[in-house]
Formats: C-alpha cells, structure tokens, sequence
C-alpha cells in the first residue's frame, strides 16, 4: 500500500449546513435544452426551465425570471444562464401522492421517476447482476458522504434495499470507510433487517475510493464480467426523496474547506447558487490570497474565481493559499511512478506524447507527492473518475 496516502480523520464535519435562500440563482443553459419560460414571467419551485427529449431542468426557487446572463461559470467555462430572483415564498404546485413503501413500484415507475427528476446521472435500466452503492468520499478532504450516511443510514438502507428489489439485482453491496466509525457502528448494528445488502469496510486510504478501484475490491472478477451498478450514497438518498415525494433534485451537498477560511462546514445548497454566495453564508475568507479548487483538493480543477455556480456534479469547493513553489528540474526520484496507484509513469508520460494516457484516473498523486513541484496534471489525459 506504498503507493496510495493515508487519510486523516477530520472530526470538523459533524452536522450539515443549510444555505436554501440564495438572492437569485443561475441555471446554465447546456447544449441541446430548450428554454421553457420567459423573460419576466413568475414562475414557481420545481417548476420545468429547460427541456430536451425526455430530461428537465426545474427551478430551485419560486420568483421571478429576469433574463439571461453570459457572466456564469461552470467547471471553468464561461456559460450563458437563466438568472432567477428568489421572491422566498417557496411557492410549488402539487404533486400526485406517493407509494407508502418505495420497494412497491414496479420497475418501469421507478425508473421513470428516477429519470424525470434528476434523482441520478446514471442510467438504471440496464439488467446487470451487481450493485455497488459507494459510502466514501472520492478526495481525503471531502466530508460529505460520511455525513450523509450518518444524517440518513435508514434512508439509505431502505433504498438500496427496494433497489435491489426493484432491479431484480441479488448481489447488492454498500461500501464505506472502515475507520469511519459511527457509521460502521451504526450501519452493522442495522444491516441485519436488510439481508440483501452486503457492507464492505475498505481501508480509508486515497485514492482507494475511485469508482475503478473500488469495485475491484469489492467484486470478483466473475463479477464485474456478469456487470454492475455504480451509485453514490448521495444518489441513493436522491432517489429516496423522488421516490417518496416525488419532487425534482434542486438541491445539492458541497464541501465547503480550505486553509483561507473558516468555519469549513457541509452544506445542503440550491442548485445554481453562486460559490460565493455559498461561501460567504456558511464561512469567513481568512486570506485573500487563495486558489479556487472543486471536486477534490489533490486531484481537483482551479478555477478562476467565485462566479462559479454549484451545478449536479459539484462535489467539494476548497479555498486553498496560493503556494509560491516554483516548478524545478526533475530529479528522478521515481516518487510519482511509485505513488502512481494504476502503475504508470508520469515522468515518461510528460515527456512522450505518444504514450498511452488511457489508464490514468487522473487521482493527482504524482503531482501532490513531486518534490520538484511538477504539475503532471495537464499531460495526463486519461479516464477521470466522475
């Protein structure tokens, strides 16, 4: 296990912020959606924004449409948006009752819900054999998994339980940290009632967590040849709340960390809410000399500034000091092939274009363990975990 980092335990993370009253809210316009209201119009919560074939994007907040805005960003890019103003009044039309038990919808209801509400990215209606639901949190900074199931283990279990059921899949497995130990406790004390579910403790060490890595230790080969489902515990509680009250996914849990400011905390967030908005409700910025990083403090993107707005994908935003380290020779100390957990070579990989980049998961081990300060990270162009 020389090859992977050893996680700490940051007791910091205990209970999850809300931040659900931004001022306005942004809705990026993706490629392909067609606008579904208009400038001026008053529009309600949940309400349908942005259509394509058979998938929406639904309004966060109730209030008023003020127009477009090509000021946005998402995962670094410039973006055109509906910009929304919050009138707070959380107005929502009605929606249609629900099943008492979620394990009673027949298969092609749930995955119809599952897809119109955004529940998941993930396309459920396959038959594969295995489900893999992953309980750890993809960088050693991020927090929010961990708390999710520690907020909502009997939601979990229910769900992975009635998934099971649902997709006639027999082989179902939850996979958390083994040193996470409320939720160690508290979920062996309660897995019993689901015997269905197999828990599979991995040892709390980056990147073991990546979805290509875990599911080789937590399936057989026979196994991952028969196919699997790849979910989050945050997609499973996602798919609790459609399933049980059958409303759109508008909202999203973020980390909020890094060495600039304080107060770090896990915050329940509108989709569309500025980073900075999100920032200055939860925190205090300390130093104001930072770097913007989402999606993993070690294998994470700068971003240019806090214009950024909180979309399905966002995981984590850290603000992080800007380092003065200057990039210096290499040294050949052979660190980031021997860190490099899949066995390839940065150092030849930078320095041959031709060279087969297919197998990075692009973790950021090799440049967070260069003694030279070398960023790798712009010549690896691999697979990258989602």
């Amino acid at each position: 296990m020389n090859n992977l980092l050893r996680k700490e335990k940051n007791n910091k993370f205990d209970t999850i912020k809300n931040f659900l009253n931004p001022d306005r809210v942004y809705i990026p316009i993706y490629e392909g959606f067609k606008l579904e209201v208009k400038t001026n119009s008053i529009i309600k919560k949940e309400q349908i924004l942005l259509s394509k074939e058979d998938k929406y994007i639904y309004s966060p907040v109730s209030g008023k449409v003020l127009g477009k805005s090509s000021d946005i960003l998402v995962n670094g890019k410039q973006v055109e948006a509906i910009v929304i103003e919050n009138d707070f009044k959380e107005t929502v039309q009605k929606q249609k009752g629900c099943l008492r038990y979620i394990n009673e919808y027949d298969r092609n209801t749930a995955l119809n819900l599952i897809k119109q509400y955004n529940a998941t990215q993930v396309n459920l209606d396959v038959n594969v054999n295995n489900l893999v639901v992953n309980g750890c949190d993809i960088d050693p900074f991020e927090y929010t998994s961990s708390l999710i199931i520690n907020e909502n283990s009997d939601k979990i279990l229910e769900t992975i339980d009635a998934l099971g059921i649902i997709l006639g899949i027999k082989n179902v497995v939850l996979a958390i940290n083994n040193n996470d130990s409320k939720n160690v406790i508290n979920l062996t004390n309660n897995i019993g009632t689901y015997p269905n579910i197999n828990l599979k403790l991995l040892p709390d060490i980056y990147p073991n967590s990546f979805k290509c890595l875990l599911i080789n230790q937590v399936l057989s080969k026979k196994e991952v040849k028969a196919g699997y489902l790849y979910l989050t515990v945050e997609d499973i509680l996602n798919i609790y709340n459609v399933l049980k009250k059958k409303k759109p996914i508008i909202e999203k849990y973020v980390t909020v960390a890094g060495n600039c400011i304080d107060n770090e905390a896990i915050v329940n967030v509108k989709i569309g809410t500025t980073f900075k908005d999100v920032i200055n409700s939860v925190c205090n910025i300390t130093d104001n000399k930072y770097n913007v990083i989402i999606n993993g403090l070690i294998n994470g993107n700068v971003v240019s500034n806090l214009n950024e707005v909180v979309d399905y994908k966002t995981r984590s935003i850290f603000l992080s000091c800007k380092l003065e380290d200057v990039e210096k020779k290499c040294i050949n100390c052979g660190l980031c092939n021997l860190k490099c957990p899949v066995g390839l070579n940065p150092k030849y990989i930078k320095e041959h274009k031709k060279a087969d980049r297919s197998k990075c998961i692009k973790c950021g081990l090799c440049t967070f363990n260069c003694p030279s300060k070398i960023n790798f990270k712009p010549y690896l162009g691999g697979y990258h975990e989602e």
